[in-house]
Order: C-alpha cells, then sequence, then structure tokens
C-alpha cells in the first residue's frame, strides 16, 4: 500500500511539473509578442482608466476624512466642553487631528496621483505619442501583457 501511495504521488507531481513547464513557456511567448501603436494606445487607454478610479477613490476618501476632522475641531471649538471635562476634550481634539492628518495625507496621495493619471495628463500622453514620442517611463513600466489583450470597459 505504502509504494502504491508513493508511486501515485510521484506520477502526481510529475504531472504537475510538466504542466507548468508548459504555462510558463506559454507565458513567455506572449510577453515576446510585439504589439503595434494601437495596441499600445489601447493599453495605455486601459491603465489609465484603472488609475483614475483608484484616484478618485483616494481623493473621496481623504476628503472626507479630511472634512470631517474639521467638522470635529468646529463642534469642539464651540462647545464648553474644554472647561468642564478636560480629559475628554483631549481626547476628542487628539482624534480631531488625527483625522486632519489623515485626510490631508490620503488627499495629498490622491492629487499626486491625479497629476499622473489625470485627464489632462492622459491627452498629453496620448497627443505626444500620437506624433511619434515614446512613452513616459512611470507608464511603460505599468504595462501589462492583460492591457494589450482586454478592451477597456
Amino acid at each position: 500500500m505504502p509504494r502504491y501511495i508513493l508511486l501515485l504521488s510521484t506520477g502526481l507531481l510529475a504531472t504537475i511539473i510538466t504542466a507548468r513547464a508548459q504555462t510558463t513557456s506559454i507565458r513567455n511567448d506572449l510577453s515576446a509578442i510585439r504589439y503595434d501603436r494601437a495596441d499600445t494606445l489601447r493599453a495605455v487607454q486601459h491603465l489609465f482608466m484603472q488609475r483614475s478610479k483608484a484616484t478618485r477613490d483616494w481623493l473621496e476618501t481623504g476628503v472626507g476624512i479630511l472634512a470631517s476632522g474639521v467638522v470635529k475641531k468646529t463642534v469642539l471649538a464651540a462647545s464648553g466642553l474644554k472647561r468642564e471635562e478636560k480629559e475628554y476634550y483631549r481626547g476628542l481634539q487628539q482624534e480631531a487631528n488625527e483625522d486632519l492628518v489623515v485626510g490631508s495625507l490620503l488627499a495629498g496621495y490622491g492629487i499626486f496621483r491625479l497629476s499622473r493619471f489625470g485627464p489632462q495628463q492622459y491627452q498629453r500622453v496620448m497627443d505626444v505619442y500620437a506624433q511619434g514620442g515614446p512613452l513616459p517611463q512611470y507608464l511603460s513600466r505599468r504595462l501589462k501583457t492583460k492591457f494589450f489583450r482586454l478592451l477597456p470597459s
């Protein structure tokens, strides 16, 4: 019985290794395919669509948290809580300050991403590439094979 299990597991392992080697060679063949300019334009469009959605999320989250911190600070300043309960007031002030810092960082990162993947940058990149110029390095690094195969949705 143990010999049968050993033989079966060895055969299964050999099958998996062979299948993985074949899959790897297929992937290497796909990466060696050359794409024309229309394919590259479509891939850049797909990349910008994905990144602009994520950029909107960063901005919305950052602005939301930042606004929450501003409202907390305003409410605390208008309330008489500072005189009555100092420890509780300090805790709320600390939370509001944390919201301001985190919201500012997230919104700042969203603005940075907007400068790289915003609609104006997309138009600039497309114009330069259509005139025969190269893609910026930060874009060509991010282009993946799947962007060339998929149509933007």
